[in-house]
């Protein structure tokens, strides 16, 4: 009889290294860069790997003949690694649609004002992640699963400047997403955006392709990765999976018009993390405030690499700036477009102090600042 071997794994794979003689303690295991869950084993001398770990890491399949006493590993192809990513992932991706408010502006786009999106399913009593502009103007919202059932949604936060919003349904047992590493968003890996395209009948769509550039500030407040799988209307609040069926993004915009093609953007997996423990520990994104505004320079706006800091055009509280001050770095990182800026202070909370390097005049000087809070009703 032939078992699909899941889980803990008694049979071992000789790893063909042996362990020196001195060294003592688990021996951890890493494939492609990741740490496994189980530790290699020594027997008479000898490392020995689980099958399991290989399994897992590789994407193998194994499978143990008792009568026979066979162990058959089988690798997958993308023909077959894609449909079965697909099917782990897409009960935690629903449709999400409702009813927007009766606006002149959305009376003349959307038929009968009725819009749609998608969204993920980040815990199993209910809570599901969308983006902010799918959902901020709705007056009614719905949650459709995977199976077709639909549930009543109450917004539960929002935060338009990250685009993302948490989404409420009174359902338990739900499949849970799991989420990937920030360090994998790499140019060139394959990944599957999945979402409700075009008409909310077509939910669950996927289309294929890479993650094309990352750290990308393309009319965003904050760095995006883009990729050329198709992202259309509807798509917004899907996942962006790896091919570990893991999600590094929630898809967010997309660049359309003649001549343009394979212009989507994602919202990546550290803004989500960072934006979501905000939502659990305070309700809303707590976001500092140097109590300054700044400017570009040309060069930044225009997207070319530049070292020339942020210049202070107006000071809105008393903290040591002042105007055409020249803003290089938060604490030693390097701030030279507002996007840099705004990334460098997710790190912080308001309260907290930070050393800035600025230029006043001709002279370069460091000044320590208390943050305040940015206020703000998004």
């Amino acid at each position: 009889m032939k078992k699909l071997l899941i889980g803990v794994v008694t049979v071992f794979l000789l790893a063909g290294i042996t362990r020196a003689a001195d060294a003592a303690g688990p021996i951890h295991v890493e494939v492609n860069g990741d740490k496994a869950a189980s530790p290699a084993q020594e027997i008479n001398g000898k490392l020995y790997v689980s099958v399991d770990t290989l399994t897992d890491a590789l994407g193998v399949k194994a499978y143990y003949d008792e009568k026979e006493a066979v162990l058959s590993l089988s690798t997958m192809n993308q023909d077959d690694l894609i449909p079965e990513i697909l099917k782990n992932v897409s009960p935690s991706v629903v449709g999400v649609i409702g009813r927007l408010k009766d606006d002149a502006t959305y009376s003349a786009k959307f038929k009968d004002l009725i819009a749609h999106g998608t969204g993920v399913i980040i815990k199993s009593n209910g809570e599901i992640l969308t983006n902010a502009h799918v959902v901020k103007d709705m007056e009614r919202i719905v949650v459709v699963l995977a199976d077709g059932t639909g549930y009543e949604a109450t917004l539960k936060c929002i935060d338009e400047e990250c685009d993302l919003a948490l989404l409420k349904i009174e359902k338990s047992g739900l499949t849970v997403a799991k989420f990937g590493k920030q360090e994998e968003i790499i140019n060139g890996r394959t990944v599957i955006a999945i979402g409700t395209p075009v008409s909310f009948s077509l939910r669950n769509s996927a289309s294929l392709g890479v993650i094309s550039g990352v750290n990308r500030a393309i009319e965003s407040d904050y760095r995006l990765i883009q990729t050329d799988a198709a992202i259309n209307p509807g798509n917004s609040g899907g996942p962006l999976v790896n091919m570990k069926g893991e999600i590094i993004g929630i898809n967010s915009s997309k660049f359309a018009g003649t001549g343009i093609e394979g212009l989507g953007f994602s919202i990546p997996v550290d803004t989500i993390n960072y934006v979501l423990d905000h939502f659990t520990k305070y309700g809303k994104v707590r976001r500092p405030s140097l109590g300054a505004e700044f400017e570009e320079d040309w060069a930044a706006t225009v997207g070319l690499p530049t070292i020339n800091g942020l210049t202070v055009t107006s000071v809105e509280q008393k903290n040591g700036l002042a105007e055409n001050d020249i803003l290089y770095a938060v604490d030693d990182i390097p701030v030279n477009s507002l996007v840099d800026l705004n990334e460098a202070m997710k790190k912080y909370l308001p309260g907290d102090t930070v050393q800035l390097k600025i230029k006043r005049g001709s002279a370069v000087q460091s000044l320590n600042v208390k943050l305040g809070e940015k206020n703000s009703d998004k």
